[in-house]
């Protein structure tokens, strides 16, 4: 991450394209939010264009905008979002989605710097930073036709690579202090926390931390007001010293959790009846 961000620095007044690469959930939107905001361009917009949630129908109109009749519903002119991000800087996420039609109107914009608005006939010049991302495979894509090869090149003059959280794991607890409002850890929460996969990143432990703000006790969290169950708690216990009875404990009140007290159904997946099942919740007063 230092050496990420090193080349972020290195970069950040000069006006060439940024690609940003990472697992969904990495923090590439963050990265691309901090890129422009510790550039000369900060005091200018920030315009997010989510190209994976935009139909390919309405994306000229939202990225060029229009002109005044030019279709049935242009009662008025619209500007687009390149030209809201004059000056400033125009994040174009999920590029990956772009059908090749868009790409190469997009690669247009960024080899000549101007545009015109659909049914105008000015050009508009063309001036904000681009940063794209992606979590696609781009190689692949180009290599199986889906990607145009100019457009990547293009796009591809400065690379950064966010890591997945797996792979730093110095990080979570730094995140999840940053996530938590100010509640405490306790050693147990903790080893679990640098115990989970996270598949889904940064993303996952933000929402995982704060559901444990909202069904925690308010002053801590705990494992029981962490929102996952399974091999992670059984490499939790070496890390943290758990007694069995504690790792049982906590096990039992994830599998509940999780089947939302269907004591039946938490029998069968822990191997046990619901007789026993029952006996245990007494015994480690689970509610």
């Amino acid at each position: 991450m230092r050496n990420l961000l090193q080349t972020v620095e290195k970069v950040l007044d000069h006006d060439v394209p940024i690609l940003i690469r990472g697992e969904s959930g990495s923090g590439k939107d963050y990265l691309a939010e901090a890129i422009h905001a510790c550039s000369a361009r900060r005091g200018e917009p920030f315009v997010h264009v989510d190209c994976a949630t935009i139909p390919a129908d309405l994306f000229e109109s939202e990225l060029f905008g229009y002109e005044k009749g030019t279709f049935t519903d242009a009662v008025a002119r619209r500007l687009g979002r390149l030209e809201l991000a004059k000056g400033g800087s125009v994040y174009l996420d999920h590029i990956d989605t772009l059908t090749p039609p868009l790409q190469a109107k997009l690669l247009r914009v960024l080899q000549d710097h101007q545009f015109t608005r659909l049914g105008g006939h000015q050009n508009i010049e063309f001036s904000a930073r681009v940063i794209v991302s992606t979590s696609s495979d781009l190689e692949a894509m180009l290599a199986a036709g889906g990607f145009r090869r100019d457009l990547f090149y293009r796009i591809n003059v400065v690379t950064v690579v966010i890591p997945p959280l797996r792979e730093r794991r110095d990080d979570i607890l730094t995140l999840a202090k940053k996530f938590s409002a100010k509640r405490t850890i306790d050693d147990r929460a903790i080893a679990i926390l640098t115990a989970h996969a996270w598949p889904g990143n940064v993303r996952e432990l933000r929402n995982a931390i704060e559901r444990a703000v909202l069904t925690g006790d308010g002053t801590s969290i705990t494992p029981e007001s962490l929102p996952f169950s399974g091999p992670e708690f059984v490499v939790a216990a070496a890390r943290g010293r758990w007694t069995l009875d504690e790792l049982e404990e906590n096990y039992i009140r994830a599998v509940l959790r999780e089947t939302r007290s269907n004591y039946s159904r938490a029998a069968d997946i822990l191997g046990i009846n619901r007789k026993t099942l029952l006996e245990k919740r007494k015994k480690y007063g689970l509610d």
